[in-house]
């Protein structure tokens, strides 16, 4: 039995055209929820306080699965990551909730949070399909549009334009940059590259 994960961090590569303004809408819900929170612009914003103020529950992934098997494959404990990272669920009373695998890495729990996150603030719909496991992995459709905006969105409101400015202005190395707002040093490459800022001339005639 092998767990499969939807496109993540480890694919970052854009493939799929966003609609004009995505990306800049993206940026203004990061500011707007970062104040909602009283946050500031240029500061972390944590994936599950936001969950909290959106009023999604989120679980574990133990608290759906029980079996020695399904654990053990979650927490990659034959030696091999797990690739299955998250997944949004329709309860029977109509409310979404996220079931994440907290047996990843801080960074990985808080992109894999946020990108579904941003699926529900996209108001993606979810295919449901039935799988004859404890917790159905895998259960969204994969829908190449919708998986393309939940990767900008959700990465936008990790690592806000605000965010990545606030920290080149103080010649952070990457690595410094993803444990200061908890992400990987590859959704750190990522926004640095689809922001702009990576080759920004501002920072090269400021280092030059």
């Amino acid at each position: 039995m092998t767990w499969h994960t939807e496109p993540n961090e480890n694919i970052l590569a854009t493939k799929v055209k966003l609609r004009h303004g995505f990306k800049a809408n993206a940026e203004k819900l990061a500011k707007e929820y970062r104040e909602e929170l009283n946050i500031h612009p240029c500061a972390p914003l944590c994936a599950f306080k936001l969950a909290d103020h959106l009023s999604i529950s989120y679980y574990k992934a133990t608290e759906f699965i029980s079996s020695p098997e399904h654990i053990r494959l979650a927490s990659g404990a034959d030696g091999e990551t797990c690739e299955w990272s998250a997944l949004t669920m329709v309860t029977e009373a109509g409310n979404q909730i996220i079931i994440y695998n907290h047996f990843h890495s801080e960074a990985r729990q808080q992109s894999d949070v946020m990108h579904e996150l941003a699926h529900i603030i996209c108001k993606h719909d979810h295919e449901q399909i039935n799988h004859d496991s404890e917790l159905p992995l895998g259960l969204r459709s994969y829908n190449p549009v919708q998986e393309e905006e939940a990767k900008c969105l959700g990465s936008t409101l990790q690592l806000a334009k605000p965010c990545l400015f606030w920290a080149r202005k103080r010649n952070m190395p990457y690595d410094e940059i993803a444990a200061h707002f908890n992400a990987s040093v590859e959704m750190v490459t990522y926004r640095m590259n689809i922001s702009g800022l990576a080759k920004s001339a501002y920072f090269k005639k400021k280092t030059s």
